[in-house]
C-alpha cells in the first residue's frame, strides 16, 4: 500500500482525511505534540522516518482574527511550516497536497474566482496562505494546492456548530418563558460551505488521477453567512429566531472579503469535479452527524 503522511491529523480537516485515507492507503497522521512544522529539524526528521508517497498539509494557523494580531505566529505556522513541509518533500520524493483558502483574494470580484485571477489578500491569514503557495510551486514540480473555504465537520469549532448550539440555547430560553433575542447573521458576506468529507472525496479523485498544480475545491453555489444559518435551522427543524444584519455589527480585527466563492474551474475542465451542491451536503451532513452537534 501506498503511505500517506498527514500532517495537522488532529485538526478538523484532518481528523476527516486519516480514517477516510485508511481504507486504501497506510495512513500515518502526526500533529503539533509530534512534529512541529515551525522547525524544519522536526519535519525532516518525521517525514524521513515515515518515508511517505504523498504528504497531505493540513495543518494551518485558521483563526483568521487572531493571525491578525499574531502575524509572527501566523507566517512562522502557515507559511515557513509550509516551506520546511515542502522541502521535507523533495528531501523523500513525495507528492505533496496543500489546502489553501479562499481568502487569498480580496473579495471584491462579483462573481466567483477561478484559479487563475489575481490574488490579492486583505487578512494576514490570506497573506500567510499565500506565501505557502508560493513556497509549494517554488519548490517542488509534484504538488497539489487545493483552496477550500468556509470549512465545517463533525470535530472542533465551526460555524455550523455554533450556530447548532446558539440555537438550542435561544429554544430553551423560550421554553422557560424567557424574552428571546433572535440571533444575528451576517448576511453580506458570501462565499461556499464546504463539508469536510467533501473535501476529502475530492481529495481522493485527485490523487487517482495524478493531477498537479492548483485548484478551488469547494462546493457548488454560493450563499452568505446568514443564509448558511437559515438553512441549517431548517434541516434540523429548529424554529429558531434569526435575522440578517451587515458587517458593520460584527467589527472584527481582520477585515472579511464580501465576495469570495470560487469556482471549480480547472476540476470541471478535467471532468473531475465531485464536489456537490452546498445545501446537498449539508443536509447530508446533519442528518449524519447533527446529534452530535447538540450540547
Amino acid at each position: 500500500m501506498r503511505r500517506i503522511l498527514v500532517i495537522g491529523s488532529e485538526g478538523q480537516l484532518g481528523q476527516e482525511l486519516v480514517p477516510f485515507f485508511s481504507s486504501a492507503y497506510d495512513v500515518v497522521g502526526v500533529d503539533l505534540e509530534d512534529c512541529d512544522i515551525r522547525l524544519y529539524s522536526n519535519v525532516r526528521a518525521y517525514v524521513r522516518d515515515v518515508q511517505p508517497d504523498i504528504v497531505i498539509h493540513a495543518a494551518a494557523y485558521t483563526d483568521v482574527d487572531e493571525c491578525e494580531i499574531d502575524q509572527r505566529m501566523a507566517m512562522a505556522v502557515n507559511a515557513s511550516g509550509t516551506e520546511n513541509v515542502a522541502r521535507a518533500c523533495k528531501e523523500v520524493d513525495a507528492r505533496i497536497v496543500y489546502y489553501s483558502t479562499d481568502y487569498v483574494f480580496d473579495g471584491t470580484k462579483q462573481s466567483p474566482y477561478i484559479e487563475t485571477d489575481s490574488v490579492g489578500p486583505m487578512t494576514v491569514y490570506g497573506k500567510s496562505k499565500l506565501e505557502g503557495e508560493r513556497q509549494v510551486v517554488d519548490l517542488l514540480d509534484d504538488y497539489v494546492i487545493l483552496r477550500i473555504a468556509w470549512l465545517y465537520g463533525g470535530v472542533g469549532e465551526n460555524f455550523v456548530r455554533t450556530m447548532v448550539q446558539l440555537g438550542f440555547r435561544q429554544m430553551q430560553q423560550s421554553r422557560l418563558g424567557e424574552i428571546i433575542t433572535p440571533l444575528k447573521v451576517v448576511d453580506d458576506q458570501f462565499g461556499n460551505p464546504c463539508w469536510t468529507l467533501e473535501i476529502a472525496r475530492q481529495t481522493r479523485v485527485i490523487l487517482a488521477n495524478d493531477l498537479t498544480g492548483i485548484f478551488h475545491a469547494t462546493s457548488e453555489g454560493e450563499t452568505s453567512w446568514y443564509g448558511f444559518a437559515r438553512m441549517i435551522f431548517e434541516k434540523l427543524n429548529m424554529p429558531v429566531q434569526v435575522r440578517p444584519c451587515p458587517t458593520e455589527e460584527f467589527p472584527r480585527p481582520a477585515p472579511r472579503p464580501k465576495r469570495s466563492s470560487l469556482e471549480n474551474k480547472r476540476l470541471k475542465e478535467t471532468g473531475l469535479n465531485v464536489m456537490r451542491r452546498w445545501d446537498i451536503a449539508l443536509a447530508e451532513f446533519l442528518d449524519q452527524r447533527g446529534e452530535s452537534l447538540k450540547p
